[in-house]
């Protein structure tokens, strides 16, 4: 755990009330430990800390099990995961053999944590070193990410202070 992140806490937990998520139930330990063997890893400090300490889907990131999830959601971050994982190239070349461009075989450690609506997505890099958010934006692109913020933290914040920006044109494009 580090300052910062302890700040970023204290900071979600102060915005609960006045940003209407005080029906947000936090999840117990024992839910995130089942999701991180589901999932096959362990999920970064601060996600598993906002799950934690904060609350199971507040401020809209994506729940860890929908079953556990009193709010809306048509997709968790568990279950949205492994469904995106088992979809195979050989399954994408066969659902989209008449469009140009196919979708990426979704990558270990990416997880859909934000959905904005209109099949654009915030995930988050679990495979890299300061976990970096990328943008998914389908409309746009199915077979490229865009960073939006170089970490989880920063986007985090970005996020809280409602000063998240993100132009496609812009922003360094990954291909997974």
């Amino acid at each position: 755990m580090s300052e910062y992140e302890d700040q970023l806490i204290a900071q979600m937990k102060r915005l609960l009330l006045v940003r209407g998520y005080q029906w947000v139930e936090r999840a117990r330990e024992e839910n995130v430990a089942q999701a991180e063997a589901k999932l096959g890893f362990s999920l970064p400090s601060l996600l598993r800390r906002i799950y934690l300490e904060v609350g199971d889907g507040a401020f809209g990131l994506s729940p860890l099990n929908r079953e556990d999830f009193n709010g809306l959601c048509e997709e968790d971050l568990v279950d949205g995961y492994l469904q995106r994982r088992s979809l195979t190239q050989e399954a994408i070349d066969l659902a989209w053999e008449q469009d140009e461009e196919k979708p990426f075989v979704w990558p270990e450690k990416l997880l859909m944590i934000y959905d904005w609506g209109c099949n654009i997505y915030s995930c988050l890099d679990c495979s890299h070193s300061e976990n970096r958010v990328l943008r998914n934006d389908n409309n746009v692109s199915l077979a490229a990410c865009a960073i939006e913020t170089p970490s989880f933290q920063q986007w985090v914040q970005a996020w809280l202070n409602g000063t998240l920006e993100f132009d496609w044109n812009k922003a360094e494009k990954v291909t997974l």
